[in-house]
């Protein structure tokens, strides 16, 4: 969604008996005065099975994505017990990192992060995440 010059809007849980699970992220847009703007777009599970899928970027990737008027790229990944990936990136940029399900430990054990736990990293062009026993379900976030 691009707020752009102004917009209405709200979320609410339409179960009167299930809980809602919801994160919510704003980003500033690399320009102002945007139109506002909606979009939506499906990812097959079975995509972000022990790999990063990117979901959300300002740049054109070969992969569809929601587009961002910003330079970041979000990806989503589920990982099994033990499966791990590796996130390259150029020499000063940043990643946010968020755990929504089960643990991780990053860089070989240097870090571990559980559920709900975010990590704000500099200085790293390389990450291994590896997931623990339960598995993991992560957000990462390529930033400048």
């Amino acid at each position: 969604m691009t707020a752009g010059t102004g917009i209405i809007h709200s979320e609410m849980n339409p179960s009167d008996s299930e809980p809602v699970h919801f994160l919510q992220l704003w980003f500033e847009p690399a320009e102002y005065g945007l139109e506002p703007s909606y979009e939506q777009m499906s990812f097959a599970p079975e995509a972000m099975r022990n790999r990063l899928l990117a979901t959300v970027s300002g740049k054109t990737l070969d992969t569809p994505t929601v587009f961002i008027h910003q330079d970041l790229t979000l990806y989503l990944s589920r990982l099994d017990a033990g499966k791990s990936v590796e996130f390259e990136q150029p020499e000063g940029r940043k990643i946010y990192l968020f755990v929504m399900e089960g643990d991780l430990v990053l860089n070989g054990g240097e870090h571990r992060l559980n559920r709900r736990d975010a990590a704000r990293i500099t200085d790293t062009p390389r990450l291994r995440i590896e997931s623990g026993e339960a598995g993991a379900y992560l957000m990462l976030i390529d930033l400048p």
